[in-house]
């Protein structure tokens, strides 16, 4: 079977060989590996340092390959374009856009239709295609030729809100409930750091004055007008105008959009 590692580095910057000494410890215990990347991701200072746990993850759960992406669209044909982060090279997406079109493809519908990890294995695909009395697909192929014999796929959603797939590929057994557990708790706290660094905090873009913006970070806490009030020594009349300039500033007509629409600004955190 070829070998693809050469190939092996993120497309928009190299990052060299990720499978460091520290996954050889993180294998021997679920708390070592727990502790090692809990520590990669408070020390993460930027994407490539996040990206560089990303990749350490896969690794530590015998995965050989490590992808963040945007969740594609039901129009969508292509995700080459939908790549943030890959340890698969760039022709591998090339040739899955021309043998399995993503609008095509049953696994990201599964992703697009719950919150739930999606696995595949050649293995289940072959039998599906056997039992419909149908040719092998080619993407089998494709698999065959990078190494891939299964893997797993985790929805996620943004700080924007947007959709996105973390997703695991490699050759080895099929995952325990207890790992996938594991993989997911480790991987969402990677993808929400990672998410963070992207939408660093804004020097507060629509001219809120400081009295508003702690209003709606009161507001943000569930505090009422009055408990707001009380905190800031101001009166229900007071708190209540800081809250409509909010509101006009942000365009929003109540407090759960307004502070929805504030998180998601990264205007309060």
């Amino acid at each position: 079977m070829p070998n693809h590692d050469s190939g092996a580095i993120l497309f928009w910057g190299v990052y060299g060989d990720y499978s460091c000494g520290a996954c050889k410890v993180m294998r021997n215990s679920g708390g070592e590996r727990h502790q090692h990347l809990y520590r990669a991701i408070a020390q993460g200072n930027s994407k490539a340092d996040l990206a560089l746990a990303f990749f350490e993850l896969a690794s530590a759960f015998g995965f050989s390959h490590a992808s963040l992406m945007i969740m594609p669209a039901k129009t969508d044909r292509t995700i080459g374009a939908l790549i943030l982060e890959s340890t698969l090279p760039l022709p591998f997406f090339q040739k899955f856009d021309q043998v399995c079109p993503a609008h095509n493809c049953q696994y990201f519908h599964a992703a697009r239709s719950s919150i739930l990890p999606v696995t595949w294995s050649h293995q289940q695909i072959a039998r599906q295609f056997m039992l419909m009395n149908a040719e092998e697909p080619p993407v089998l192929a494709l698999y065959r030729e990078y190494g891939l014999t299964g893997g797993i796929l985790f929805p996620l959603s943004s700080i924007d809100g947007a959709r996105h797939l973390m997703r695991f590929d490699g050759d080895r057994e099929m995952m325990q409930q207890e790992e996938i557990n594991d993989l997911a708790m480790l991987g969402m706290h990677i993808f929400e750091a990672y998410d963070r660094a992207r939408y660093p905090l804004r020097n507060n873009p629509c001219g809120l004055t400081e009295r508003e913006l702690d209003v709606v970070r009161w507001s943000a806490t569930g505090k009422t007008s009055s408990e707001i009030g009380q905190i800031m020594s101001l009166s229900d009349h007071t708190i209540n105008a800081y809250m409509n300039n909010a509101f006009k500033k942000l365009d929003c007509v109540n407090r759960t959009q307004l502070v929805a629409k504030a998180l998601r600004m990264r205007i309060i955190s």
